[in-house]
């Protein structure tokens, strides 16, 4: 078994001891033999013989103390040089298992919560005082650094929960509240959704802000929103109302001036290009959030709610419509209605060819009359569709328009304020058929006659002839 360096150094004495006890030993072996030589010679020679074997003696006791003292330091160099490399390898091997073994250890068993202590009192200790010093130093660190991540990982997860709060849920219910009543939108909603504080002040702080930044600009667009629409709404009813003044004034000479034909084509003209502004300005007012131009305190017969649509619109003689007697529509949904189907007959006759009809029919349904405006164009695409259908089903005012389609835009908002259904379907003669659904409430009676007639201004045709 090899001796320990520690064992090996305490047996050891030092070499300028044992250079001391090989003098002592010299001397006491020296001393005696000297003596005798001196005591045997006689007296003539015994000064020659003392003076030579004490010199001889001397210098043997001095070569054999350098000669120990030499070989026990070059013992102790020896010795010192296995310790050394003793000492280092086993620094080696330590620091090998701490870096190889105990820190990849102390890193997974943080990670996996696990205390420092727990992790390093299933091994063995290092011996190493220094190296175990490190390594607890260590472990502490990574200790106190899985804390701190672990903190801001639930920190951060606070957080995104609350930025996600704020986007899909705060921000909808403070724009749906801004959009049903600005005044107490923000009550409303601070209400219905109180903020959840993340724990962490700074970034309350932050995120407050932000909300706070979001609902001032909501409410301040919405307010500049709200100006705008109403005065757009004022500017266009005054634009209306100019122009139903001009319509009397035109039909006033119409009827002063009807035997004269050059006259009377100009004043159709005329009254044709004020009704299709007259639509302009309606169509402005509508999606401005406006109220109806006219008002009728009486039923109106469908086929005069027909006649009335295909006055207003350019292309009126391609418009084929049935005869509906005993029909009638209730006053206040038959302005709404003549402009719903205003707009389908536009559509329809924009949309066609210029030598194509335009055909009307009136069905009788189980939920109401339905009125289906057809064309012979070349249709939608299946995106158009949707797109068409998107602003029927979801109505919206110059807020929130996107693009240029006002007519159908309208169509969706006077269908949803009284209960109209717009739907839209492949037509019979190549093009595209547009139906609305009157419900049985807003009708009178249900009695559709089978005739044809032409809605044109003044005097109608049937079967393209004049009445």
């Amino acid at each position: 078994m090899p001796i320990d360096s520690r064992d090996r150094s305490r047996t050891l004495p030092h070499p300028a001891h044992q250079a001391l006890i090989a003098l002592l030993i010299t001397a006491a072996l020296v001393a005696p033999a000297w003596s005798w030589s001196v005591a045997v010679v006689g007296d003539h020679d015994r000064a020659l013989v003392a003076t030579v074997t004490g010199v001889f003696g001397a210098a043997l006791c001095v070569a054999l103390t350098v000669a120990a003292h030499r070989a026990a330091t070059l013992r102790a160099v020896r010795d010192g040089r296995v310790r050394a490399d003793e000492i280092a390898e086993s620094l080696e091997r330590e620091a090998a298992r701490v870096t190889d073994h105990l820190l990849p250890t102390l890193v997974e068993g943080v990670r996996a919560g696990r205390t420092v202590q727990e992790i390093l009192a299933a091994h063995p200790p290092i011996r190493n005082a220094v190296l175990d010093r490190l390594l607890r130093t260590t472990g502490g660190e990574l200790d106190l650094a899985a804390r701190r991540a672990a903190h801001a990982r639930a920190l951060i997860a606070r957080c995104e929960r609350r930025i996600i709060d704020l986007d899909r849920v705060w921000l909808s219910l403070l724009v749906t509240r801004v959009r049903e009543d600005r005044c107490t939108a923000v009550e409303h909603t601070d209400r219905e959704h109180p903020h959840v504080p993340t724990g962490h002040s700074s970034l309350d702080d932050a995120l407050a802000s932000l909300a706070d930044h979001v609902r001032d600009e909501l409410l301040a667009a919405a307010r500049r929103t709200d100006t705008a629409l109403a005065a757009t709404a004022a500017c266009g009813a005054r634009l209306r109302a100019g122009l139903e003044t001009t319509d009397a004034r035109l039909r006033v000479l119409r009827e002063t001036h009807g035997d004269r034909p050059e006259v009377r084509e100009d004043l159709v003209e005329a009254g044709r290009v004020v009704a299709r502004t007259g639509r302009i300005a309606d169509t402005l007012v509508t999606l401005a959030g406006g109220g109806p131009g006219r008002r009728h305190p009486r039923p109106i017969a469908l086929a005069d709610a027909l006649r009335s649509a295909g006055r207003r619109i350019g292309a009126h003689r391609r418009v084929r419509a049935p005869h509906t007697g005993g029909v009638a529509v209730l006053g206040h949904a038959a302005e709404a209605l003549i402009r719903v189907l205003t707009e389908l007959l536009d559509n329809a006759t924009v949309f066609s060819g210029p030598d194509t009809d335009v055909h009307v029919r009136v069905e009788e349904g189980e939920n109401g009359i339905s009125v289906v405006v057809e064309d012979a164009g070349p249709g939608m695409s299946r995106r158009e569709r949707e797109a068409a259908r998107d602003l029927v089903t979801s109505p919206r005012g110059l807020e929130g328009l996107d693009g240029d389609r006002t007519g159908l835009a309208v169509v969706g908002l006077l269908a949803s304020r009284h209960r109209f259904d717009v739907t839209f379907r492949t037509s019979p003669y190549g093009g595209l058929g547009a139906a609305v659904l009157i419900p049985h409430h807003l009708v009178t009676a249900v009695r559709p006659a089978p005739s044809v007639i032409v809605a044109e201004e003044g005097a109608g045709r049937v079967a393209g002839r004049a009445l």
